[in-house]
């Protein structure tokens, strides 16, 4: 897939990631779309304004796992020791959304970060629950 606005020898971003104007790619906001109805839908990922992360609102679901790849995907190349990701806005995480969150949060441990997880969801604390030793990669803010 190539576009007019990227350029030959810039990236395409990926699969429902918008980047706002004259943002770089750590700025992007991220929307599910249904297919067809042009409709924003599910879940959204935008910047953090005061500190380095962004912040999911929605649902991250069947549906929306895509789009929450590509932000989790964004969110790791986002720049410094401690990344923040604020899910005060996320009203339901399934057990697949906190695989790809303790997943994003290895890739951090792996560089020598940190992932901090603001504000989870009652769903988020009851996969946690129910799995310790799986989800033990998650950092989050007291």
């Amino acid at each position: 897939m190539t576009s007019s606005a990227h350029g030959p020898d810039r990236p395409v971003p990926p699969l429902g990631a918008q980047p706002r104007r004259g943002a770089g790619r750590a700025d992007a906001v991220v929307r599910c779309v249904s297919p067809g109805s042009g409709a924003t839908a599910m879940l959204t990922a935008a910047p953090l304004p005061d500190r380095p992360g962004a912040r999911l609102s929605g649902d991250c679901d069947l549906d929306s796992r895509q789009v929450l790849a590509s932000a989790l995907g964004i969110v790791t190349r986002i720049p410094g020791p401690v990344v923040h990701l604020d899910l005060s806005a996320v009203v339901f995480l399934d057990a697949a959304a906190v695989a790809a969150l303790v997943h994003a949060s290895a890739t951090f441990t792996a560089q020598g970060r940190r992932l901090l997880i603001h504000d989870p969801p009652y769903s988020l604390r009851k996969v946690v629950e129910m799995f310790p030793d799986e989800c033990a990669a998650l950092e989050v803010a007291a």
